[in-house]
């Protein structure tokens, strides 16, 4: 890949403007222009080869009137399969993964992990509804929801010279934001929250398929970054394909005094996507988790000692993921 598209889809995961074009804004980091492609042209390909998993809207969920958290499941070797397929299945799934020790070593910690999102009138249910399926295959459902979120920032620099934006710490996630959405807005965030047209005016091919003016649709999206429900219309790519091929959940215990030093020191890490404070359970004391993703497993294992090392944590554990299960991204209002 040329440096030149390495910046175009590095720039493409921050976001677009919203605006008529959005594609003319990233022309000028396409240098020499000579020998460029055209954003939209390197966007079209990276998705064709499978480097791009979907170009849309990345919303916050519970400014949608969603509540989501990480749950985990100890599982056998033998069951896993078996019960992955029964979370997997969930329709407020997007992630499932095996994850394990990084060192290979037998634990009694959680294996099969996984995120559930559902409307918040209807996530009490839904939890246990799933918790009694499990049950009958003897497992046991831990909730594990954010208490407070320092960064949530799934970009990958594929530009080695390309700067970092500043970490903002979002602090204590809130239960729930109650937005009120009329029935053409919620049209709208169903058209965007999966891909969006790859053409040159895509809110106006937006649009027209919902049946409003491209003007509305700007204001509308506009209006809901600044409002912070709308995070970016962007690119989310396939770390794997992006030469990211292994990834690891980081967790470390913390005392509370000190866990906002910690996390804002973790998050303020490039290669750190994901960190959050959760809360501990019996079999799961930790505090502080953070997703890093690396080349390679001795990759992953020195930069999780280095993260520990600088911001001045010990006891924690790396987690590798293993298979992958399920990945997707959120569908609203279905």
């Amino acid at each position: 890949m040329r440096e030149s598209d390495k910046k175009i889809l590095t720039a493409l995961q921050r976001g677009v403007e919203i605006t008529s074009r959005p594609f003319q804004c990233l022309e000028k980091i396409a240098v020499p222009q000579r020998s460029c492609f055209h954003p939209l042209e390197i966007l079209k390909k990276a998705q064709s080869d499978g480097l791009v998993r979907r170009f849309g809207g990345i919303f916050d969920s519970r400014r949608l009137g969603y509540k989501s958290i990480l749950c985990a499941l100890d599982v056998s070797p033998e069951q896993m399969e078996e019960k992955a397929a029964i979370i997997s299945a969930h329709p407020g799934v997007t992630h499932c993964y095996e994850r394990s020790l990084h060192d290979g070593s037998s634990s009694s910690y959680p294996s099969l992990w996984f995120t559930l999102a559902m409307p918040h009138d209807r996530f009490d249910a839904g939890v246990s509804a799933l918790n009694s399926e499990l049950r009958t295959l003897n497992s046991e459902l831990y909730e594990l929801p954010a208490i407070r979120r320092f960064k949530i920032d799934v970009v990958f620099n594929l530009d080695a010279a390309g700067s970092h934006p500043p970490v903002t710490v979002e602090g204590v996630v809130p239960e729930v934001f109650p937005t009120k959405l009329s029935e053409e807005e919620k049209e709208l965030v169903r058209a965007i929250d999966q891909q969006i047209p790859l053409v040159e005016r895509p809110f106006a091919a937006v649009a027209e398929q919902i049946g409003q003016s491209e003007e509305w649709v700007l204001a509308t999206l506009r209006r809901w970054k600044e409002q912070g429900m709308l995070r970016r219309v962007g690119a989310v790519l396939y770390h794997r394909e992006a030469g990211l091929k292994n990834n690891a959940m980081c967790v470390w215990p913390v005392e509370p005094m000190d866990l906002e030093r910690a996390g804002t020191c973790v998050a303020s890490r490039p290669e750190v996507t994901h960190c959050y404070q959760r809360p501990r359970v019996d079999v799961f004391p930790f505090d502080l988790y953070a997703m890093i993703h690396t080349g390679s497993l001795n990759e992953t294992q020195a930069l999780f000692e280095d993260i520990s090392e600088s911001c001045g944590l010990s006891g924690g554990k790396l987690f590798a993921s293993g298979r992958e299960f399920k990945k997707s991204s959120m569908h609203y209002f279905r």
